[in-house]
């Protein structure tokens, strides 16, 4: 029997948080979640919600930021965490995210795709190269608006001046969230070190750092989809098996959250998960996916 590891990130909503974990409830799983340092809960608000998986709470928690090299961070834990129970796959989750499909269904998916590594790459936004090629003040200060002032005049200097970091690297982008192999896990801890020297004085390296790490390595070979065809940032890239509706998002920096009504899109999906959810603005998608995988 494959066993699969859930990495979660996980900051607010600890109602839904713990649906959640009840949803990835299996003896085939066990669950480690990362809750922001600077969350309103803790640990002890997901006692009782798994019977057959083991919930792991990752320790020391780590304050990530919007943007931060916290994130990089806070996932490099999870993995850490994870990887001495030498599970076929590591899914990397949000706590804001569902699955849409049953534990039988997806376990099924990976036994049809043994090794395979599950991103999403896609093109290069004008700017995104911006993140990675200038020196970051305030690494941490992307969504706020000081800081994220003065990291963007200090950007301003450097491409005045002609100064760049971090030449000579093929960077890649791809979606934060992914499936990866035990065998990959290992590879990307491997170089937690170059991550963090490259990284540390970035912005936004989540969308970076795993993608440009796999791609410069020997598990680019084993890339489901992904390596064939880079796509746009857009809701009909499956290669992560993750549904996010970026068409009807808030801004770019945030996808659609679903609701009711989406139900029967949801339900056509072939995707495993989907995000975001939030309880805060529509909480009877939330229960009736619920209820959904739970009588199945």
């Amino acid at each position: 029997m494959n066993r699969h590891a859930y990495l979660i990130l996980a900051h607010c909503n600890p109602g839904q948080l713990k649906k959640l974990l009840s949803l990835l409830d299996d003896p085939r799983n066990d669950i480690f979640v990362h809750i922001d340092r600077k969350a309103d809960f803790g640990p002890e608000a997901l006692a009782g919600c798994c019977s057959h998986s083991a919930v792991h709470s990752v320790e020391p928690r780590i304050a990530v930021h919007w943007g931060g090299v916290s994130i990089m961070r806070a996932e490099l834990a999870l993995l850490e965490a994870a990887l001495p129970g030498h599970y076929a796959f590591y899914h990397l989750l949000s706590g804001m995210d569902l699955p849409i499909k049953t534990q039988d269904e997806i376990h099924a998916f990976f036994e049809e795709h043994p090794g395979k590594e599950f991103l999403n790459y896609w093109q290069f936004k004008p700017t995104t190269k911006n993140r990675f090629r200038y020196f970051t003040l305030f690494p941490e200060g992307a969504g706020s608006f000081l800081p994220n002032l003065a990291n963007n005049i200090a950007k301003g200097l450097q491409m005045l001046l002609g100064i760049r970091i971090n030449r000579g690297i093929d960077f890649r982008f791809a979606s934060q969230w992914f499936s990866i192999t035990h065998a990959c896990a290992e590879y990307v801890l491997s170089q937690k070190e170059w991550l963090e020297k490259v990284f540390r004085h970035t912005n936004t390296p989540d969308e970076v750092f795993l993608a440009t790490v796999i791609w410069n390595s020997p598990f680019r070979e084993r890339l489901q989809d992904a390596g064939e065809h880079i796509q746009n940032q857009d809701i009909h890239n499956t290669a992560n098996m993750r549904f996010i509706d970026w068409t009807r998002g808030e801004s770019i920096r945030h996808p659609w959250v679903f609701r009711e009504e989406d139900w029967d899109l949801l339900m056509r999906e072939p995707h495993l998960w989907a995000r975001k959810f939030d309880e805060r603005v529509d909480g009877r998608i939330i229960d009736r996916l619920f209820r959904q995988l739970k009588r199945d």
